[in-house]
């Protein structure tokens, strides 16, 4: 008799399973859906969307559940300890709290053990994902935590339930099929995640190793910016590349500048089509599934669909980038990642291009010089260290890239402007974020600025100084060392110190660091901009010892309003 009741609920329960794994498969091929569950680092919107929907699937577990002795037998847990491990405890113990108070008012004998029981465990798997590993094995240690909160559930809802009796016999038909299943359910749903998340890692590492080879190809030809020459020379270069594309455009906002590949013959002499201006509009990358949606003119057009990406100045839209397929709905996952990559270096480019445009017309005495710092040395061993963490991890290959483009764009905003030290400081993370990685764990920079210093200061007034501590300091250093940027506020002043424990200088070459006509530009002109703002109290002070490290220190007033007012408002 009980192995008949165990036969049935097995049957009961796999079926239901077996539909819930089938829906979120399904549901893990959504764009919206991946860009939630596997983020490592969500934000508090995504962990309650994430426990909505866990304490949905756990609510269709007691659905799906088998009334048995004035109980359910059911895969509520599923859901719940899903939740958990994905999400973290908020997330655990919201799917909890959502999926046992629907436990509660569906009433029975054990319906108060079984609701703790269902917030308890999205809650203490929540705790457990802390200890989750990253690896193929996640959904054996899913499997491994779900047996055990399952196994410490039976023994509540005997201890809980009243009559003991009932319970017991509850107990007896209920454990073996939910310790089987309940394990079983949640590894698959983590198994799910896991492999979805290798395959867009997959693809994302791919896109970006053919957007770095692209874009160290295309790089000379963008840095005289956005015309036909280049935009010919850089369409060609990408269609070339990508053997899978069919065909490679570019455009400004008014015309089309490059059209490579098929269809060259028709397309090349349009302006801009609807889908084209829409994306220019929205400054958003547009997908079109069909040649309709293409518009195309020609019936006899061979191209099957295409992706519209911006490329942006800044934030404004100066033009497009598009990539076509021959078939229809052919537009894969590598493409979407392909195209937002190279539009985004494009963009950077382009921008480069620009900076160093701007930096040819400044005639602004020491200023000129600092503004005209857009290194290619640097370019190229970022690229190159970019490179390296495609191939092992990609999300820091793709956070590098951000921090790159960050670093060039800030490039644009006149260094005679007065800016936030929040906003300089971001300026000087973004260029640090890609040194750290270059030193592979050997570079540590520590930031203490309390609060209390907010000031306005020059634009890259700070870059230079964390630049020459890390290059003439750090790197002659094996085993590479610490930078700290410190800040305090002393009477009406800011103090902001950078200071390095690398090689350090003698008292000849401090001279000489601050000497404009030697080749230390950089700290000399720092030195003079400061001068220039706020007076000569305001000068450098640098201070060093060989072997020891050098500490260099800035002053600030508090308010931004002494010497060279031009506050850039847009920040």
């Amino acid at each position: 008799m009980l192995f008949t009741k165990w036969e049935l609920i097995f049957r009961e329960l796999f079926v239901g399973l077996a539909f819930l794994l089938i829906m979120i498969f399904l549901l893990s091929r959504a764009k919206f859906f991946r860009s939630v569950m596997l983020k490592k680092d969500t934000s508090a919107p995504e962990k309650v969307a994430i426990a909505v929907f866990f304490g949905v699937v756990g609510i269709l577990g007691n659905y799906i559940g088998v009334p048995t002795d004035g109980g359910l037998a059911n895969t509520r847990a599923v859901g719940v300890i899903a939740g958990g491990l994905v999400g973290g405890p908020i997330s655990g113990f919201g799917a909890g709290l959502i999926a046992g108070l629907h436990r509660y008012s569906l009433g029975g004998f054990s319906v108060v053990p079984s609701t703790l029981s269902t917030i308890l465990e999205g809650l203490v798997a929540g705790l457990l994902k802390k200890k989750f590993p990253n690896g193929k094995e996640q959904w054996l240690y899913a499997l491994v935590f779900s047996l055990i909160l399952e196994a410490l559930r039976m023994p509540l809802l005997l201890v809980l339930s009243r009559p003991f009796e009932q319970a017991l016999h509850f107990v007896s038909h209920i454990s073996l099929p939910m310790l089987i299943m309940n394990p079983i359910g949640v590894a698959a749903i983590i198994a799910i995640l896991d492999s979805v998340m290798r395959a867009q890692e997959k693809v994302e590492g791919s896109a970006a190793r053919l957007t770095l080879k692209i874009a160290r190809n295309t790089i000379a030809f963008l840095r005289k910016g956005l015309t036909p020459q280049s935009a010919k020379k850089t369409a060609q270069i990408i269609y070339e590349t990508a053997n899978s594309l069919a065909a490679v455009a570019i455009t400004d906002r008014d015309k089309v500048l490059a059209f490579v590949g098929t269809g060259a013959d028709h397309h090349s002499s349009l302006i801009p089509t609807t889908s084209t201006k829409l994306s220019i509009e929205s400054g958003e990358y547009t997908i079109y599934h069909n040649r309709e949606e293409i518009g195309c003119h020609r019936h006899d057009c061979p191209l099957g669909s295409k992706i519209v990406a911006p490329l942006k100045d800044n934030d404004r839209v100066i033009g497009t980038l598009m990539i076509y397929k021959l078939e229809e709905n052919d537009i894969k996952p590598f493409d979407i990642e392909l195209i937002e990559g190279l539009a985004l270096l494009i963009s950077t480019q382009l921008e480069i291009s620009k900076s160093e445009h701007q930096a040819a017309l400044l005639a602004r005495a020491e200023i000129q010089s600092l503004q005209a710092q857009v290194n290619p040395h640097f370019l190229f061993n970022a690229l190159n260290t970019i490179v390296y963490y495609c191939r092992r991890e990609p999300e820091t290959a793709r956070n590098l890239l951000i921090h790159l483009g960050n670093y060039y764009r800030n490039n644009l905003t006149p260094p005679d402007y007065l800016i936030s030290l929040d906003a300089e400081l971001q300026r000087v993370n973004d260029y640090v974020k890609i040194e750290t990685a270059r030193f592979q764990g050997k570079l540590n920079v520590i930031y203490d600025i309390p609060g209390e210093c907010a000031c306005q200061v020059p634009a890259f007034i700070l870059q230079p100084i964390v630049e020459n501590s890390i290059k003439h300091g750090l790197y002659k250093k094996r085993s590479g060392g610490k930078v700290v940027i410190s800040g305090r506020v002393v009477g009406r002043n800011v103090v902001v110190v950078v200071e390095d424990d690398g090689v350090g200088m003698d008292q000849e070459q401090v001279r000489k660091v601050l000497n404009p006509d030697t080749n230390h530009i950089g700290i000399a002109n720092v030195n003079a901009r400061l001068k220039s703002f706020y007076g000569e109290n305001y000068q450098l002070l640098v201070e060093s010892k060989v072997g020891e490290g050098t500490r260099v220190t800035l002053t600030f007033p508090l308010r931004g309003d002494v010497g060279n007012d031009k506050s850039d408002n847009s920040r």
